[in-house]
């Protein structure tokens, strides 16, 4: 997504003791941009212990810090650096991709390798170790308590409790310092809270203190940028390009929005490839005539992604497709969905002609009684708000498509008669003006996923099994148990 160019290592100086002194060649052969290049010159000055990047979705801000501490460690012998983010699922499927993309960035994939979450420096046994700071699952901050530092990078730093920025303060300055001054990088989203008072109001008001430094970075920045990131950036609800684009620090959440960018976001994850124990799930959303596409999307282990998309592919070809994927991609008919409502059926008939039996989603269905003290309105809302809860706890990762960004940031939901109830699709589309294809596969496969494995699945089973009355079937229902019945009479 960022295409920066090659930041040159050789050119780069041990430190003096008493001077920081960081030595690259000139701005137009590392390809840095000008507000990068402003931040890595602030930082070869050797006045600032704690050094704050912020601001912008895509600016380039997370890029530079994560360069000086590779070049740093390229360079100079025997340095230990931490890069902090609140889980280890971010660091796994964000900062640590981000580094290796500096790695190629700089021509430098083979000075180091990273062994159960440390990257090590064979040359100059140097060493940056990734690490987790959540304090709802560390209140004594332990994990990072015993640490050892030369310096230190706070990824996301907006997200994470500020005892850990202090205790930081006190982990730098103890790992060979002599050789590189003690410091404090950070980068951060525009966010209410300890980040904004201790540095964005201070650095407005002109109260910084000396030995901090702050740069605010917009996405116009980043000329390199993805025409599709930005495209995506500009579909945001208004408070979340106010906050993500612009900037703005005192945004304020949108009522009854379902996703927020910031769950999306962190679970965002390219670079994904299919284990061999990963569990394959297919979803098909079909469609025909019009405007709408026929969407495909899989999910193995717990990752959502392999999007297709196609204009007024007629049923047939769509069934044929689907149980070609579901062969291609050892799918089992079980975990093969397809939303068999309006020309859906045609496509159901296709699969069931071809002796190959989907599982059919219907929306209307009764939910599973999943939520505890709010009811779900129906297996569509409830779909709904297991794709959120995925992404609001970084339970599933996800191969950004700005469709899908747009799409899933559209829904809201409402709460009657103690019901949690998803705004209508009819309503998603006409304020978009695009079906939700990909967001109705993503929820299909996310349900799926959810609701037939691990504990939920477990307690769903209990739950439905001791159930004792027969309660009468739904419209949706007996549609299905039709459908069924009629295609393995005809077959």
């Amino acid at each position: 997504m960022l295409a920066y160019g090659c930041i040159n290592l050789r050119g780069c100086h041990n430190f003096r003791s008493d001077v920081l002194s960081l030595y690259v060649t000139d701005m137009a052969v590392i390809g840095l941009k000008k507000k990068q290049q402003k931040f890595m010159d602030a930082f070869r000055s050797g006045v600032f212990r704690y050094m704050v990047a912020a601001g912008s979705a895509g600016s380039g801000k997370s890029i530079i810090c994560l360069g000086i501490l590779h070049i740093l460690c390229c360079n100079i012998s025997g340095l230990r650096f931490a890069i902090i983010r609140k889980t280890e699922k971010n660091l796994k499927q964000t900062t640590i991709p981000s580094y290796k993309k500096i790695k190629r960035l700089t021509h430098s994939d083979g000075d180091s390798i990273i062994v159960d979450m440390v990257a090590k420096y064979p040359k100059t046994g140097s060493e940056i170790l990734f690490v987790w700071a959540d304090i709802a699952k560390d209140p004594e901050l332990n994990n990072i308590r015993g640490l050892e530092l030369t310096g230190a990078l706070i990824e996301e730093a907006n997200q994470i409790d500020v005892k850990y920025f202090h205790l930081l303060k006190t982990r730098i300055g103890r790992w060979n310092n002599h050789k590189c001054k003690q410091f404090i990088l950070m980068n951060l989203n525009p966010s209410l809270g300890w980040c904004k008072d201790l540095f964005y109001d201070k650095w407005s008001d002109g109260s910084l203190q000396q030995n901090t430094y702050f740069e605010e970075f917009w996405v116009t920045d980043n000329d390199s940028l993805d025409p599709d990131y930005v495209e995506g950036l500009e579909d945001l609800p208004d408070e979340e390009y106010k906050r993500f684009v612009k900037n703005c620090w005192d945004y304020s959440d949108i009522p009854n929005q379902l996703i927020k960018y910031e769950w999306y976001k962190q679970c965002i994850f390219d670079e994904y490839s299919i284990g061999k124990a990963d569990r394959g799930i297919l979803a098909i959303d079909p469609a025909w005539e019009g405007d709408d596409d026929t969407v495909f999307g899989r999910m193995h282990g717990s990752h959502l992604g392999w999007w297709e998309s196609y204009q007024k592919q007629d049923t047939t070809t769509t069934g044929l497709l689907g149980i070609e994927r579901a062969h291609e991609f050892n799918i089992a008919e079980d975990d093969t969905l397809v939303d068999p409502i309006g020309v859906g059926v045609g496509t159901v008939d296709t699969m069931r002609f071809n002796k190959f039996y989907p599982n059919l989603f219907y929306a209307g269905s009764p939910a599973s009684d999943i939520q505890g003290l709010l009811a779900l309105f129906n297996q569509r809302s409830e779909g709904h708000w297991l794709y959120r809860e995925a992404l609001r706890k970084q339970d599933i990762t996800i191969t950004h498509h700005p469709k899908l960004l747009k799409q899933s940031l559209a829904v809201k939901y409402s709460v009657d008669e103690k019901k949690i109830r998803v705004r209508p699709k009819a309503e998603i589309k006409k304020d978009i003006h695009e079906s939700p294809g990909l967001l109705d596969v993503a929820m299909m496969l996310t349900h799926r996923h959810i609701t037939s494995e691990g504990g939920l699945a477990s307690a769903l089973i209990d739950r439905q099994s001791s159930r004792f009355v027969i309660t009468a079937l739904t419209r949706a229902q007996k549609e299905r148990r039709d459908i069924i019945r009629s295609n393995k009479h005809d077959v």
